[in-house]
């Protein structure tokens, strides 16, 4: 028999949600007293530069909606479980729950949250005897409903219900799964083995284009892709932003290891054609031809520094830091060429000759460049991540007249880029 994969157009709460999870018959195999565990997606918090909603965080309202047809059910035993990125003290998974309005959930519907990061863990082995260490209560439930949202990602072309399950794992697992020797796609694909969601739901009522967090851009789609099958979902989902399975590396190793077809022809969709709601989204963004900035250097004129373009070992703690690079980077420009600084993010890159001096961000780009004879001169940033002052500080000590200001002024812009425009209704992350 084949899988169920439901697409089913978002108009009302909670009617919408629960028709899309009759069409899939997701909720087949629940049971009242099973224990509910729901994982959203909430992947960091931010309090200086609120991060625009819109396609980054599963829609509040939807998650609601999805516990009031669990309650409907009679379930009475329900979490919601998460392990957000902490890009700055104080600013964990609580802070995200706080801020999306979970924390009055657990007043009204009488359930509990949890921040997988605080959480025990259990470890599994997979492939070489890799360790994954997953939060137990993930892998302690009965009922596993995984809630990501339709989002492309500048690392995995997309970012669904497979990469969600990656807030599932300890901190020292979520850096592993970046290690360059088997690849991000290749580790987080595992992760569905252990943890077996029964239920994938995806939120489509926006649609992130080059995400994720402050930098992508979200399209309005009132979507939502529901199936038992986390690679049906996941396909379909897919298939609606623009790419097939083959494009997909991770969908690709999950699908062979478990024995499953990457043909979306094989799945049974209901509800809404998925033709009718295919718009492609970029996923990635463009470096000049000589990989030493973003698109945008080579448009103004910017020459000198260099700023790799980078790759899958760029965790995201240090994300944010190689996005305020080139924004600094741009700042000290004034027309000039720039002092000849190569800087360097991520686990894998390798200095390049011919550099005045090098910048290595972060405890893992010090180590990968422990013993490069290309660097001149090292400047280390050390930390992980690097705290965003320590790296103003070696830009300029490299010779580069940045300025924050810049960079803050550009956060400032992407928190509030959607203000006033129809169609982006914060109302969607708010509770009553």
């Amino acid at each position: 028999m084949s899988a169920i994969v439901s697409i089913e157009k978002y108009t009302s709460s909670p009617e919408s949600l629960k028709k899309s999870i009759e069409l899939c018959e997701g909720f087949k195999n629940l049971a009242p007293s099973d224990r509910v565990l729901i994982k959203p997606n909430l992947v960091a918090w931010d309090d200086q530069f609120p991060i625009a909603p819109f396609g980054v965080y599963t829609t509040t309202r939807l998650v609601e909606d999805l516990i009031i047809c669990l309650k409907d059910f009679g379930c009475g035993n329900i979490t919601i479980g998460e392990g957000s990125v902490q890009l700055k003290k104080d600013m964990g998974t609580f802070a995200a729950f706080e801020g999306l309005g979970y924390k009055a959930f657990e007043k009204k519907y009488g359930i509990s949250l949890v921040d997988f990061n605080q959480s025990k863990s259990k470890i599994f082995t997979y492939h070489d005897e890799n360790e994954l260490h997953i939060a137990e209560e993930a892998v302690d439930t009965d009922f596993f409903i995984n809630f990501p949202v339709l989002k492309t990602h500048g690392q995995t072309k997309v970012s669904l219900g497979l990469k969600n399950l990656k807030g599932c794992l300890k901190l020292k697992s979520k850096r592993h799964c970046h290690n360059p020797a088997s690849g991000l796609e290749f580790s987080f694909s595992h992760i569905a083995d252990f943890v077996k969601p029964s239920l994938t739901i995806i939120d489509g009522i926006y649609a992130l284009e080059k995400g994720a967090l402050h930098f992508g851009n979200a399209y309005r789609k009132d979507l939502i892709i529901a199936s038992t099958d986390i690679l049906g979902a996941d396909m379909t989902g897919a298939k609606i932003i623009g790419y097939d399975a083959g494009e997909i590396d991770h969908f690709q190793h999950y699908a062979k290891r478990c024995g499953k077809s990457p043909d979306l022809a094989d799945y049974e969709i209901r509800g809404e054609k998925i033709d009718d709601h295919i718009q492609p989204l970029k996923w990635d963004w463009t470096w000049n031809k000589d990989n030493t900035g973003p698109g945008i250097f080579e448009k103004l004129g910017v020459s000198g520094v260099a700023l790799p373009k980078y790759d899958d070992s760029l965790c995201s703690g240090c994300s944010p830091i190689a996005n305020m690079s080139n924004i600094l980077a741009l700042s000290a420009f004034k027309g000039q060429p720039l002092p000849q600084v190569e800087i360097l993010n991520g686990k894998k890159m390798q200095a390049r000759p011919g550099y005045d001096k090098t910048v290595l961000l972060g405890n893992c780009m010090i180590k990968a460049n422990k013993e490069n004879d290309n660097i001149s001169e090292a400047i280390k940033v050390k930390g992980c991540p690097p705290s965003e002052n320590d790296v103003v500080d070696a830009m300029k000590a490299a010779g580069l007249d940045v300025n924050i200001l810049a960079y803050y002024g550009y956060m400032k812009q992407q928190s509030e880029k959607y203000n006033g425009k129809e169609g982006y209704e914060t109302e969607f992350f708010i509770t009553t």
